[in-house]
């Protein structure tokens, strides 16, 4: 006798292992990840990663244009238009990620992993938060990926490559949902899925923010507690919180550091930080930030991003026409350079940054030098917050999704019961 339900267990049972083994796939490669770049790098070249991204998305787009096609002969244009524009992103944040080519491969493990969770979840799920279940799946896998890549030496943490995994991943199922539309996936919602969906978001959401909180104060408080973790110390930060600092000369500006580490950076180690600000002079601000991480190389990032605001700041005051205009421009380059003279002097002499004399003189007959001043931080969203700003944000946030599932659980339980009113009548 055929047994159906004993076969789709099988089904179900491999569908979840290939999940498993995909998961265990991408954390394996974790810590050989580094060995293998460089393997390829040295054989082939850096670019090989790219163009591998570049060929199996290429691929992987051609099957599916054929399947659709020839095989279940869809001719809806709708289907065509979301394929070409997921398989478009993927090429375009393949190629804005050519400088450092392996990155893409986060597409691959990725898109990989949501295609054996969308499989897997079909078993359980029948309606379209099916897309975004998988979607927060495989964000969550990308944060733990992360996480371990945090721990494993020689490997960092990047909250931009969290970024790319939850990139991919979504990806990936709007082009399920949109370009293949799989058949027995329903639109109308049902309470359960979205509570699922709902639990999963909350997960991520405040894994996340665990992973912000984890600066470099609380993993030398825990460890403390747990000698066990102590090799931790040594790994880069996951994240520093921005500190307001005030002077009454300047108004106030915002660092990753207290004032003492800025002074004591800039005494200690000025003669290194001025030679790399020289070697960089010329080059595209963004260039710097990618290669010298704020996180790492906090003081240097600080340094060339008040640099830069001086600097176009006075450019574009030297050019304007208008009085005010000029004024405007001349005040926040005056107030730049007066945080830089006073936070980052050494290094700012050193290497030859530093205005020349009579340059300061000469603003301030344009400008009122007492006037207020607040400058702010450019190196990214997580980097431009408070650590209380974020919690606060986190936890109303998940206030509200509460909230708006018991309505929902609610609403479908009226609905339920006027249906089966109706029935009986």
């Amino acid at each position: 006798m055929r047994n159906p339900q004993g076969k789709r267990r099988i089904i179900i049972f491999l569908s979840w292992f290939l999940v498993f083994l995909c998961i265990l796939g991408i954390f394996l490669i974790v810590p050989f990840a580094r060995a293998i770049s460089i393997f390829v790098s040295t054989h082939w070249g850096d670019s090989l990663f790219g163009y591998a991204t570049l060929f199996i998305t290429g691929g992987t787009l051609l099957v599916l244009l054929f399947v659709l096609f020839f095989r279940l002969k869809i001719r809806s244009f709708s289907n065509y238009f979301w394929l070409l524009a997921v398989a478009i992103l993927y090429i375009y944040f393949t190629l804005k990620l050519w400088k450092v080519p392996v990155e893409a491969v986060h597409f691959l493990e990725y898109g990989l992993l949501g295609f054996f969770l969308f499989r897997a979840l079909r078993f359980h799920i029948n309606n379209r938060c099916i897309y975004f279940i998988a979607f927060l799946s495989g964000s969550l896998v990308g944060i733990f990926d992360e996480i371990l890549q945090w721990i494993v030496p020689l490997r960092l943490w990047d909250i931009r490559d969290v970024g790319l995994n939850a990139l991919s991943s979504g990806l990936f199922q709007i082009g399920l949902w949109k370009g293949i539309q799989p058949r027995g996936i329903f639109p109308k919602i049902k309470a359960k899925s979205f509570k699922t969906l709902s639990l999963l978001l909350s997960i991520n959401i405040v894994l996340l923010g665990l992973c912000l909180s984890n600066t470099p104060k609380r993993v030398s408080a825990y460890t403390k507690i747990f000698p066990a973790l102590a090799s931790v110390q040594k790994e880069e930060p996951m994240n520093k919180f921005r500190k307001k600092h005030v002077d009454s000369d300047i108004g106030n500006f915002y660092s990753l550091l207290t004032i003492d580490e800025l002074k004591s950076e800039d005494r200690e180690n000025f003669l290194q930080n001025a030679q790399t600000i020289k070697e960089w002079k010329n080059r595209d601000y963004k260039e710097f930030i990618r290669r010298f991480h704020p996180l790492i190389y906090t003081f240097l990032c600080e340094l060339r991003t008040h640099l830069d605001i001086r600097d176009k700041n006075f450019k574009e005051a030297q050019k304007a026409e208008d009085k005010n205009t000029k004024k405007k421009f001349f005040f926040r380059a005056y107030k730049e350079n007066l945080i830089l003279e006073k936070y980052f002097g050494q290094t700012l002499q050193k290497s030859s940054s530093n205005w020349e004399k009579g340059q300061s003189k000469h603003i301030e007959s344009y400008i009122n030098k007492s006037a207020w001043y607040s400058s702010h931080l450019r190196f990214g969203f997580f980097l431009s917050f408070s650590e209380k700003t974020m919690w606060t944000a986190i936890i109303s946030f998940l206030i509200i999704l509460a909230l708006f599932n018991f309505f929902l659980l609610r609403s479908q339980k009226f609905q339920k019961k006027i249906a089966f009113k109706r029935k009986i009548r």
